[in-house]
């Protein structure tokens, strides 16, 4: 029985690193119950109810049936990770970084003042989310807290910034 449970892992191993090499494994696709994270826990839950199934009840149950048993408890378990874990991971990871040079144009307040020749903090909103960066005045003056300001351009992971109007 245990070589059964090592041959089924030994199989999905080499599909897995097989279809890696031709296919993008990540996120939502078809081919995302294949990733090595989720065959390891398929392959864990596999073994571990076939161990427990076949030590308690090899006499009363056949052994085909135990192996039908631990495999969809592994696909089960693997399927519930997959959803509820790995998936939403993965979207929270696509959705969270931003492009900064999209941010040019964009109206920020300056949460720390600039002073002059300084560096200084905006904040600004970016995907529905508020961000933080640091800040220097395009023209080298003093920009206090709490103004308004339009990010002109970027340098490295300074953000450079001029006053203007606020837009109605």
């Amino acid at each position: 029985m245990y070589t059964i449970f090592f041959g089924v892992g030994i199989g999905f191993i080499v599909i897995s690193f097989l279809i890696g090499a031709i296919a993008d494994t990540e996120g939502a696709g078809p081919l995302a119950i294949l990733q090595p994270k989720l065959i390891a826990v398929f392959l864990m839950v596999t073994g571990a109810a076939g161990m427990i199934l076949s030590e308690r009840y090899s006499s009363a149950i056949n052994a085909p049936f135990i192996l039908t048993i631990s495999v969809l408890s592994g696909l089960f378990i693997a399927g519930l990770l997959h959803r509820f874990v790995i998936l939403p991971m993965h979207r929270a990871q696509n959705t969270s970084a931003h492009d900064k040079q999209a941010t040019i144009g964009t109206w920020a307040k300056v949460i720390s003042p600039i002073p002059d020749g300084g560096f200084g903090k905006i904040r600004y909103n970016v995907s529905g989310s508020v961000v933080t960066s640091p800040a220097k005045s395009e023209d080298g003056g003093e920009i206090k807290t709490g103004e308004s300001v339009a990010i002109v351009y970027i340098e490295g992971n300074t953000f450079y910034v001029k006053r203007e109007a606020v837009p109605n």
